[in-house]
């Protein structure tokens, strides 16, 4: 288990600033928390009144620009903790941004001398770094003052190789909630930081999940204006970094040990070595940590140290006690019997874990919907059986086991042909109804040789995966129209889409929807579509009772809308490549969505798109993205009242009504990989988060309501709407609104384009 190190500062009195009330104690709190809770080995307190730190001399602790500069030279000039171990520092105070740089500012900071009097936040990650601990994480609670005179706030720069939590965004005040005698971020981190069992907050991704939602709820609650904290993990795997070990499920190491696979794959060891030891703090005994520590042994050092070595018997020649070989023998026969045993289990629990990948690579063969009879993907299938020298009757035995998926899928894909059959004999809809879907199934299985067993087949599959694979329904059907806009054709594409109702379960189907789009040819093959979205009115903004809305969500007013074309889909990586030569997604796959694009990327994609086509194309303005997400729908989500992870991809750990727990699937996945909305889109809630071109705006007082961007020239940060990969469903809903800097990227974040409505000819 790795040491752990907090450093807390709180700071009420200031002597050029103005003085705040609840910074000490929220310090206070913190290093409580620190010491008895979470038991951390060493803690340093600096507020008004806090005791000396015991050094020869003493280094004072009130928090002045001296003492905490003397103490960040003096106590991180040596290494002093190991890459395992973590460093927490904590910040309660006021902060300033001066020429490009985050300052946080001590109780004799000047405002009139910022460089001088204040300490930059890339000085305080310098020194930390220096301690030797991977894991250092920053909270700064330090946006607590008006904007700097440069009109920017604290939170716009990137910090390499930490890990940031600010409480708001910049422009944005970090409130203080009376009722509560805490700053409203600090009261929510703690709250986190207590939470037990499957909702806890031991990850940094889900820390900042739980902090995304509660601090808005808090201040809406206390009357406050909005505060958004957000997040900055760098280098960006440090999102799967476990905070509390103490706290953490097996669930929370499974993102770690990919990350940890992944380092190793691609050579780099070291770090391989540090995640999966953080692996083995919380899941002790783990065979896939200690193999994989054991192998980069070998590459690292190119031996192989035993775990369990031999000790051999000590001998003198002077006065020494003679040791006659059966002595020593029959102890050490013993214990290489024992080792034995133990390598034995050693070994079976290693197969073990091979058959379980195996199976895990099987699995997505088949939720991909790619047949695993077909050659690429058999050869594949072959190569890991070769690979991890594994038993062909059990490699049989796996896909037995799952056949009955196989099966599902057969059967659906039938099912969608019969019934496509049927309906161009008889020219009329198919029922969708529960009660008469399932007699025409029968019928259905009966006329395609499946029998009964078949049906059985098919329910009890879709029990089994429920949550795994999309909802089913009809393939896309497109037809080339006569029409023209842009001079270029148009398309016209038929297709289904659902409502759910809040336990999540489809209770009307649309199956003859219809949406026009044309097609922006990008080279190579790759094009962009873009779908028309007609001209229209609706109301903006969440009603009073949705769940989980915020304040920024108000007041509903009415807005209209012009026609206008939308991205059908997110931005890919392919066509991002072919526009700008370049892709820097995390998650690659030329079907999946950029991202890792700031805001300014956005723009200046939309500027080259716009050179290379003639066309002009920019990013949606918040109403046009709100519009085009509801497509007519008043409810929180497009498809209902809730959504599962058969509908959108986000972290199915949550619930937002009554749905069951889903899938987490932890990142991006390809475009079209789900059911369209009543316009043709897709992915208009989950995989990445989409900017807008709007500014941020506390609420919609006096927002505009013909449809455009509603943009503060003094701002800036951005909006951004739909949610993510990584997002609860809350913040996935139709209305729901976050923002963060343009020029930030994160690995959640991505784009959709629009392009402005051309006469159809």
């Amino acid at each position: 288990m790795g040491r752990n190190w907090a450093i807390a500062i709180g700071i009420n009195r200031y002597e050029n600033l103005r003085s705040l009330n609840f910074a000490k104690r929220d310090a206070s709190v913190m290093a409580t928390w620190f010491q008895q809770e979470a038991r951390f080995e060493q803690v340093f307190l600096f507020t008004d009144d806090s005791p000396s730190i015991a050094v020869n001399p003493p280094i004072p602790t009130q928090p002045t620009f001296g003492h905490l500069r003397r103490f960040l030279r003096a106590q991180f000039e040596n290494t002093l903790l190991k890459p395992e171990d973590n460093l927490w520092f904590f910040f309660a105070g006021h902060g300033n941004r001066y020429q490009d740089k985050d300052y946080l500012m001590f109780s004799d900071s000047d405002p009139g001398d910022i460089e001088h009097t204040a300490i930059s936040v890339d000085y305080v990650t310098q020194r930390l770094r220096r301690s030797g601990a991977d894991n250092v994480v920053l909270f700064l609670d330090a946006c607590r003052d008006e904007s700097s005179r440069s009109g920017l706030g604290i939170g716009e720069q990137r910090h390499q190789g930490v890990i940031t939590f600010y409480s708001c965004t910049a422009n944005q005040k970090s409130w203080e909630i009376e009722e509560l005698q805490h700053g409203a971020f600090t009261y929510s981190l703690l709250e986190a930081l207590r939470l037990q069992g499957e909702a806890n907050c031991a990850t940094v991704e889900r820390l900042a999940q739980y902090l995304s939602y509660q601090v808005p709820a808090i201040n809406t609650r206390y009357g406050k204006e909005t505060q958004n904290p957000y997040w900055q993990a760098e280098p960006p795997y440090k999102m799967y970094f476990i905070l509390l070990e103490q706290t953490a499920t097996l669930r929370d190491v499974e993102p770690l040990k990919y990350q940890a696979s992944q380092a190793e794959n691609r050579g780099d060891l070291s770090l391989a070595k540090q995640l999966w030891v953080r692996v083995l703090a919380v899941s002790r005994g783990d065979w896939d940590a200690i193999e994989a520590i054991e192998r980069i042994a070998v590459r690292q050092r190119g031996s192989f140290e035993p775990i369990i070595s031999i000790s051999e018997p000590e001998t003198s020649s002077k006065g020494g006690r003679s040791v006659s070989s059966e002595q020593v023998e029959q102890p050490l026969l013993a214990q290489k019997q024992a080792e034995y045993e133990i390598l034995q289990q050693i070994q079976q629990a290693e197969y073990g874990q091979k058959l379980l990948y195996y199976q895990e690579e099987f699995l997505k063969t088949i939720e991909a919907g790619i047949s695993f009879d077909s050659y690429n993907s058999r050869q594949k299938l072959k190569k890991i059986q070769r690979t991890l020298k594994l038993r062909i009757a059990e490699t049989v035995a796996i896909e037995a086991k799952f056949a009955l998926l196989v099966e599902v899928i057969a059967i659906e894909a039938r099912l969608a042909s019969l019934a496509e059959t049927i309906k161009s004999s008889i020219q009329q809809p198919i029922p969708t109804q529960p009660t008469q879907e399932r007699i025409t199934r029968q019928k259905f299985l009966k006329w395609a040789g499946l029998g009964s067993a078949g049906l059985v087949t098919a329910v009890v599959g879709r029990e089994i995966f429920k949550g795994l694979l999309p909802i089913s329904v009809a393939k896309p059907k497109y037809i080339l129209s006569k029409e023209k806009v842009f001079g270029l054709p148009l398309w016209t594409v038929e297709f289904e889409t659902v409502t759910v109702d809040e336990k999540g379960e489809v209770i009307k189907r649309y199956p003859n929807k219809q949406a026009k789009f044309f097609k922006e040819n990008l080279g190579n093959g790759v094009t962009l579509e873009m779908v028309s979205i007609p001209s229209g009115s609706f109301k903006m903004g969440s009603p009073s009772g949705e769940k989980s809305r915020t304040s920024d969500e108000s007041p509903q007013h009415d807005v209209n809308v012009p026609a206008f074309f939308m991205g059908r889909f997110e931005v890919t990586q392919e066509q991002y490549q072919k526009v700008m030569s370049k892709n820097p997604s995390n998650f690659k796959g030329k079907k999946r969505p950029v991202e890792q694009v700031s805001w300014n990327d956005a723009i200046e994609f939309c500027k080259k798109l716009s050179d290379k086509t003639g066309r002009k194309y920019r990013l949606p303005s918040e109403a046009e993205w709100e519009y085009a997400c509801r497509a007519g729908t008043k409810t929180p989500f497009h498809f209902g009242e809730t959504i599962t992870t058969e509908l959108a991809n986000y972290n199915g750990d949550y619930i937002y009504a009554s749905e069951p727990k889903g899938n987490k699937r932890g990142e991006t996945i390809e475009v079209e990989s789900f059911p369209p909305n009543g316009f043709g889109l897709y992915d208009m809630h989950g995989n990445v988060w989409e900017w807008c071109q709007d500014t941020r705006h506390d609420s919609y007082e006096k927002a505009p309501g013909n449809g455009s961007a509603w943009i503060d020239s003094n701002s800036y940060s951005r909006l951004l709407r739909g949610g993510s990969w990584s997002s609860n469903p809350s913040n996935c809903r139709s209305g729901s609104r976050f923002n963060g800097s343009r020029d930030n990227y994160y690995y959640y974040c991505g784009f959709r384009v629009v392009c402005t409505a051309g006469r159809i000819l």
